[in-house]
Parts: C-alpha cells; sequence; structure tokens
C-alpha cells in the first residue's frame, strides 16, 4: 500500500485552526533575532508562522511545503500581516535547489524517513553560502516515547551525530539533544525530545 503524504499532510492543515499556530517556532526565532539580515530559506513551512515572523523583521524569505493547503494558508497569512514573502510549493526529494544562494537555512520540524533524510539534508547544506548559517530543530530518537508531536518511525527522528554527517564542514555553535516544553497549538504541545543545531558553514 502506498502512502499518499500529500494528501496526508493536505487533511492535517485542513482543521479550523493553524496545525501549529501562528507564532514563530521560539528555538528560530532566539537565533534569528540575533543574524545579520538577508536572504533566508525555510523549507517544509507549513503555513508559513516562520516565514511571517521573519519578514516582519526585514528577511528577504523564501517559504516552500509539499502541501498545497498549508501553502495557501501561509500565502493568506503574509496577505494579513502585510508582508512579501516569497512562498511555492516543493518537493524536497525530488526538487532541485540553488547552490550557495541562501544566508540563513531554516529548518524546524521537518521529518523524513533515514534515505530521503540524507538526500534532502545534503540539498540544504549545498543551498547555504559560505559564512552562512543553518538554525535547525526536529524531534531526536528519544521522542518516540512521547506523544507530544513527530513522526512514529525512529528512523523518520535524529541524532547530533546524523546531523553532524549531513553537515560537514560547518562550525557547531550549538549542538545538542535535550528535553523540552512545547506550545506550538495542538500540532506540537507537552514535553518533547529535541535535536537543536546551531551552525556556521566554513566551506
Amino acid at each position: 500500500m502506498t502512502i499518499d503524504y500529500q494528501k496526508t499532510w493536505n487533511d492535517r492543515y485542513g482543521g479550523s485552526d493553524f496545525l501549529f499556530g501562528k507564532k514563530p517556532n521560539e528555538y528560530f526565532k532566539s537565533k534569528l533575532e540575533n543574524l545579520q539580515i538577508g536572504k533566508l530559506y525555510l523549507p517544509g513551512d507549513g503555513e508559513g508562522r516562520n516565514a511571517v515572523y521573519a519578514a516582519q523583521n526585514g528577511w528577504d524569505v523564501f517559504s516552500v511545503d509539499f502541501s498545497d493547503v498549508a501553502i495557501k494558508r501561509a500565502q493568506n497569512f503574509a496577505e494579513e500581516k502585510n508582508v512579501k514573502v516569497n512562498i511555492g510549493f516543493s518537493n524536497l526529494i525530488t526538487a532541485e535547489l540553488p547552490q550557495n544562494e541562501y544566508d540563513v537555512l531554516g529548518v524546524s520540524f521537518l521529518h523524513f524517513n533515514d534515505e530521503n533524510k540524507k538526500i534532502v539534508h545534503n540539498k540544504l547544506k549545498e543551498s547555504i553560502k559560505v559564512g552562512g548559517y543553518v538554525i535547525l530543530e526536529c524531534f531526536s530518537e528519544e521522542q518516540i516515547k512521547l506523544n507530544s508531536g513527530g513522526p512514529r518511525k525512529k528512523d523518520s527522528l535524529y541524532t547530533k551525530e546524523e546531523l553532524k554527517k549531513y553537515y560537514t564542514d560547518f562550525e557547531y555553535i550549538e549542538l545538542e539533544e535535550t528535553k523540552i516544553v512545547l506550545d506550538e497549538s495542538d500540532g506540537h504541545r507537552g514535553d518533547a525530545y529535541v535535536v537543536r543545531m546551531f551552525a556556521r558553514k566554513l566551506k
């Protein structure tokens, strides 16, 4: 049986409220606000909570997602807040990404199975300019014990060691696996185990 992942995410985003709320991811926000404004790429950005926040603060934002429903909501959200965001569709597994294009890459809870994780993150790594930054927060393998969000398969979760394999030639300013409390509407709520990475591309 083949799973229609696009339909799955369209259904998840089809509720009356924003699945993960309208406020930006806290880890993303805390790192972005200390960086020099430039060009920002947000893969798997959903309904645009991170994109709209960044655009409100002067960033040139490029936001993509796989869900048509989420994209439409993100576009409406940006219009509601009167900010310009470049919003579009992307299947990150098959898409070609520009190289050395973005000053910052923001990844918030972007999950694929093991094989596709490697494919996607290798592309994302190359899309960052030398000297640019990646801000990443995803669920760690320990999250399988909890029900506050995230995939139910271990190979779709992350470890610090795995991220080091994807993001070679980076300076790891921060890289940790930790337990936090999430409050991102109904999509992410409660105690959660995450991997957080804030890193700068060296070459």
